[in-house]
């Protein structure tokens, strides 16, 4: 999709569609903005018309089209609903402009959505927000549907403006990065098991090294070297699939070599049964996305490639399925780890800690300036925290303070929460120095991030857990991206503060 900020007339722009916001004032009324007010009067009254004709209402999220006779070029109206203005949240925004796209299957759109900044932010969130918003939306799902032609989607999109934000060009072009980015991410994990496998994760890694060949490199560890750097927790979890494990390091160099990058460690469990500890059958078609974390950091370094960071970055991705079968790791049994500490795995389902394991001592190499993992780990940081908020588990005050900002510019929603101390007590082992669970049905979240704690570089690190918020699900069930919009956002911050310090 192309993008472009405009200063055109909205009238005479050469668009298939023409989207215009209507607030409600303090009395329950329709108050159009400038643009809706514009376009009303040039096409003699249509978008007051289809107001008081009772066929739309401006509430948050609401949306109608109108096809005006004349007085526009564009051959469609979208008037969006925005509710009252003091009210218009950053999700809201995000709704209205998400809405405005799915209301019509033009190829050809112009948003006017600087018009509707929410209270506290600026034009240039607005704008950024607004083309990230838009493109996810654009994006039809990928499938393997063989009948019916698929969608087109939209295809250019202009954001008017009456006057030009200061590097305008390069604030929509990283929202489409964003975007573009989020839309890789949810299509990767959206695919079929049989489709997605560790080595399919590891090809998808090699094709984001082949589109920045300048910036990107890519290797990918087979089982042998995996076995040979001593990775036991990979190698464990594998040995219930004839699937064998892959080891994907992706990086991104935008900065000069002695600058610490940030690494970016992703779960990539393509599919979780549980091993010998089996789950339930149902709802286990949905561990297809246990492997969240690993698209979604692979997706972040794609952006960052897109936008030309000046920083390094590095995504690591231990990638396996977890199946049962006569060669799978058994409750019970004690498996050596790459940094040398002993694991009794007394579940089997607690997996993917084991795998996260290995690859935050392998990050140790980089000496990252700060390192954090995603993964859809607990079914327990759901019951806490619900499918609207990520964990975030972090002792480093810094850290967690930058996150939780971007998470909130991104309107990607994260909550601290606790670990170590007492949690990490649950986790000793009478017959290895860690044990892979704590207590049942106690903080479970909570004792999977202090088992990683034991294996975390010495820099900053965090843990997100996204079990709740990196997939919908239900008959409608998708990847929703996250949290690449907190992640991206995190490193933009970490370049307007260079720029700051500069």
């Amino acid at each position: 999709m192309k993008v472009a900020v405009t200063t055109k007339d909205l009238l005479t722009l050469p668009v298939e569609a023409v989207t215009v916001g209507v607030f409600v004032d303090a009395q329950g009324r329709p108050a159009p903005t400038e643009s809706a007010r514009l376009v009303d009067a040039a096409t003699d009254g249509a978008v007051m018309r289809c107001i008081e004709g009772g066929d739309f209402k401006p509430e948050p999220g609401s949306c109608a089209v109108v096809y005006p006779k004349e007085g526009l070029k564009a051959t469609r109206i979208v008037i969006v609903g925005l509710g009252r203005q003091e009210a218009l949240t950053e999700k809201r925004f995000i709704q209205a402009v998400e809405a405005a796209v799915h209301a019509t299957k033009a190829e050809s759109l112009v948003l006017t959505s600087l018009e509707w900044v929410p209270v506290g932010r600026n034009a240039e969130w607005a704008l950024r927000t607004g083309v990230r918003a838009a493109f996810v939306a654009s994006r039809p799902r990928v499938t393997m549907k063989t009948r019916g032609a698929p969608e087109a989607g939209l295809q250019r999109l202009f954001v008017k403006t009456d006057r030009a934000v200061r590097g305008q060009k390069t604030i929509a072009e990283r929202g489409r990065a964003v975007g573009n980015a989020m839309v890789w991410a949810k299509h990767v994990a959206d695919l079929a098991p049989n489709v997605c496998t560790p080595e399919f994760l590891a090809d998808a890694a090699q094709s984001i090294a082949q589109e920045f060949p300048d910036t990107v490199a890519c290797t990918v560890l087979d089982e042998k070297q995996i076995d040979k750097l001593g990775m036991g927790g990979l190698m464990a979890v594998s040995r219930g699939s004839a699937m064998p494990p892959r080891f994907i390091e992706l990086s991104y160099r935008g900065a000069d070599e002695a600058c610490a990058p940030v690494v970016l460690v992703g779960k990539g469990i393509t599919f979780d049964a549980g091993g010998i500890s089996l789950k339930p059958a149902r709802g286990m078609e949905e561990m297809k996305y246990d492997m969240c974390g690993a698209s979604v950091v692979l997706a972040v370094l794609k952006a960052a490639a897109e936008m030309q960071l000046k920083q390094n970055v590095v995504a690591l991705v231990p990638t396996c399925e977890n199946l049962p079968s006569g060669t799978a790791v058994k409750p019970a049994d004690i498996i050596m780890m790459m940094n040398g500490l002993s694991v009794e795995v007394l579940n089997t389902d607690a997996e993917g800690r084991l795998i996260l394991a290995d690859a935050l001592t392998y990050a140790e190499r980089f000496k990252p300036a700060v390192t954090i993992d995603v993964a859809t780990l607990t079914g327990a940081c759901i019951v806490a925290l619900g499918n609207q908020v990520s964990g975030l588990f972090c002792e480093d005050e810094g850290l967690t303070d930058a996150l939780a900002q971007a998470a909130d510019s991104a309107c990607d929603a994260v909550w601290p929460m606790p670990m170590g101390g007492t949690y990490a007590d649950q986790l000793k082992s009478v017959a290895a120095d860690l044990a892979n669970i704590g207590s049942p049905n106690n903080a479970g979240a909570s004792t999977a991030a202090s088992f990683l704690a034991s294996f975390a570089p010495k820099s900053p690190w965090a843990h997100l857990d996204v079990a709740g918020t990196a997939s919908v699900s239900g008959a409608k069930r998708a990847s929703t991206a996250r949290p690449v919009p907190l992640l991206t956002e995190f490193l933009l911050d970490r370049e307007r503060a260079y720029k700051t310090r500069g």
